[in-house]
């Protein structure tokens, strides 16, 4: 006896023969304040048996992997159009890249998805893009150094500041300021101080500086440091 697709109740059944087909590697970017997920390929499965309703439709796509926060969803059926999104808040901090595996699965012969087939399975690279969510913060609470009156000095001490973003661009600290107006002291951008003129112990005996860091995505320091700088006089020979 021949075998013939059915029609119950105006519907198209028929044999599924194909299994579905994905790209084998798809490439992702997401930003950690989002869900989407920019694919490369985007995530279409194909089926032979297409146009026939069911066998040559998508209904779903499963991801495999321990703990996964991303979930792969169908756009259209009859596409095999589908998406990868976050399923909960990417922390770049915590983790910069996820690797799992994606399988498209058709319709199977019939409302209830009996003789459904499985594509094959394949792999997703996604990057977690980083935000600027953290500001420089000083190693330090207080800075202190001595100099000798008179002399000028190429370097006094160095302050250093952290940033806890993941990115090269967030995490870097791209300059440092001397907040304190009028003061004879410049800062360069590795955070090292120095004099701009000879310091003598009549004018002051101790220079309070305040200093704050920026990283290169212009967020400032969470709390500005200070720096005290105290002028040692010299030894000058005389007679008792």
């Amino acid at each position: 006896m021949p075998l013939f697709p059915l029609v119950v109740e105006g519907v198209h059944i028929g044999f599924n023969k194909h299994k579905p087909w994905i790209e084998t590697t798809y490439h992702g970017i997401v930003t950690e304040n989002d869900d989407k997920v920019i694919l490369d390929p985007p995530l279409i499965a194909l089926d032979k048996d297409a146009p026939l309703r069911y066998a040559g439709e998508i209904c779903g796509f499963r991801i495999h992997g321990q703990n996964v926060p991303f979930e792969a969803v169908v756009l259209d059926k009859s596409t095999g159009e589908g998406v990868i999104r976050a399923k909960e808040k990417l922390d770049c901090e915590l983790q910069k890249e996820h690797t799992f595996t994606i399988q498209a699965y058709d319709c199977g012969e019939g409302p209830d998805g009996a003789n459904m087939k499985k594509s094959h399975k394949a792999t997703v690279h996604i990057q977690v893009n980083d935000i600027n969510e953290y500001s420089p913060v000083f190693k330090e609470k207080t800075y202190k150094a001595t100099v000798i009156e008179g002399k000028k000095y190429d370097s006094i001490l160095k302050v250093e500041a952290v940033d806890a973003d993941c990115s090269f661009q967030f995490s870097q600290i791209c300059n440092y300021e001397i907040v304190t107006p009028d003061v004879p002291f410049t800062i360069d951008k590795d955070g090292f101080i120095k004099n701009t003129e000879k310091l003598t112990i009549g004018k002051e005996h101790m220079y309070k500086l305040t200093v704050t860091a920026y990283d290169c995505g212009k967020n400032r320091a969470s709390e500005d440091v200070l720096v005290k700088i105290s002028i040692k006089p010299t030894c000058k020979p005389s007679w008792q």
